[in-house]
C-alpha cells in the first residue's frame, strides 16, 4: 500500500472517530492526496471544535489514543498554533493506526 492510500486510510477512520458525515471529507471525490492537503482537512475540523465543543475535541482525543503528556508537551515547545500541533498530533495517530492494521492483517 502506498503513502497515498495509507493517507486516504487515515481520513476514512478520522471521519468515523469524529462521527463526521461520509460526505463532509468528500473522499470519494479524491484520487490522490498529500499530507498537506490532509493536514489541512483534519485542521478545519479541529479548529471548530476548539471553537464550538472544547470538550468533544479532548474525549476524541483520548478515545483514538493521542497521549496526553505528549500533547501537552509538544504545545509546550510549539510556536505554532495549537490546532496545528493537534491535527498533527491526530494525523500521526491515525497513520500509526493504518500501518499497524496493515502489518497485522497480513
Amino acid at each position: 500500500m502506498s503513502q497515498q492510500s495509507d493517507l486516504i486510510s487515515s481520513l476514512v477512520l478520522f471521519e468515523k472517530d469524529f462521527q463526521l458525515d461520509k460526505s463532509y471529507l468528500k473522499l470519494e471525490e479524491r484520487k490522490d492526496i498529500a499530507y498537506d492537503q490532509a493536514f489541512l482537512m483534519i485542521m478545519r475540523v479541529v479548529e471548530d471544535l476548539m471553537a464550538k465543543d472544547f470538550n468533544r475535541l479532548i474525549n476524541i482525543l483520548y478515545r483514538i489514543d493521542v497521549s496526553e503528556e505528549k500533547l501537552k508537551e509538544a504545545l509546550a515547545l510549539s510556536n505554532d498554533n495549537p490546532a496545528s500541533v493537534v491535527t498533527k498530533m491526530i494525523l500521526d495517530r491515525q497513520l500509526q493506526k493504518v500501518e499497524t492494521r496493515k502489518k497485522y492483517s497480513s
